[in-house]
């Protein structure tokens, strides 16, 4: 070999090398990054439907020991609940509050899993002692809503 092909071989890579990597790279992540962010969003509101499942599943056990229903700190104190994030208040990006019917706590109650971050953009999850999970994209969910699929 001569001294100009050990050379050029020395010199290492050339600008446009650099920019077709770096050109490749931002198109990969802009593919990844949004189909991420959504498995993001599905995991986060999975984890609130469970969440509610568990509120109801402990208010039905609840109200068959005591003939009433209780509040989260109530269902966490007396062990009816066991997730301490969810007695809490928050879990996997959702704020979850639990009302009782004031005037007759025997009843009904509802329950609401909010989302944190972007609540515009996130569904909203609401339960009551009926045990049908409702949903609303980016507003609150209340009894008028649509029932979960």
């Amino acid at each position: 070999m001569n001294t100009s092909q050990t050379r050029r071989r020395a010199r290492g890579f050339s600008l446009i090398e650099l920019l077709i990597v770096v050109a490749i790279i931002g198109i990969v992540a802009a593919i990844a990054v949004p189909n991420y962010v959504e498995s993001q969003h599905a995991a986060c509101a999975a984890s609130a439907v469970e969440s509610l499942r568990a509120i109801h599943s402990s208010e039905v056990s609840y109200r068959a020991a005591n003939n009433r229903f209780a509040d989260l700190g109530t269902l966490g104190s007396d062990n009816f609940i066991n997730d301490g994030h969810v007695v809490a208040g928050a879990k996997s990006r959702y704020r979850f509050a639990l009302t009782v019917d004031a005037a007759d706590p025997d009843a009904d109650y509802r329950a609401t899993a909010t989302p944190s971050l972007i609540p515009g953009r996130w569904r909203h999850f609401y339960i009551d002692a009926s045990g049908v999970i409702r949903s609303s994209m980016g507003a609150p969910a209340s009894a008028s809503s649509q029932p979960r699929d």
